[in-house]
């Protein structure tokens, strides 16, 4: 018996969230957002799992891929309230996203496979309803 279930990697709390391809996509056709906009429109896509985006992780995420040269960012000083930087996807940010697309397309056909396998083995009461796709009436 495993002593502490919720923190083993079977519970999923270490797995990535994808906060940096989701960046990526977020950016590719809405340059010019600020950190706060990022959040908020990436939890739109993932609050259907119960999932949260931490702030402070996805400035993390965006000081690193803008060190990397994947993104630029400018201070915004205009309007009320502090300054802000916007965020904007850089050409070599671009081709980040085509291979994160590549590489999770990898990764979304393994696991179908892994699940494959799992209902070949194991009795339908144990495997969890999977959908990778949205469907019109879910």
């Amino acid at each position: 018996m495993i002593d502490d279930i919720e923190n083993c990697p079977c519970s999923g709390k270490n797995m990535s969230n994808l906060a940096a391809p989701w960046i990526l996509l977020t950016l590719f056709n809405r340059q010019g957002l600020h950190g706060y906009a990022i959040k908020k429109i990436i939890e739109g896509y993932i609050e259907e799992f119960s999932l949260g985006l931490n702030i402070t992780g996805l400035y993390r995420h965006l000081n690193l891929l803008e060190r990397r040269g994947v993104l630029c960012s400018q201070w915004d000083t205009q309007g009320r309230g502090p300054a802000r930087r916007r965020y904007t996807l850089t050409e070599a940010g671009q081709e980040c996203l085509w291979r994160w697309l590549n590489t999770l397309s990898t990764q979304a056909m393994l696991i179908g496979k892994f699940f494959d396998r799992a209902r070949e083995v194991l009795p339908a009461s144990h495997l969890p309803t999977i959908r990778l796709e949205k469907t019109p009436d879910t």
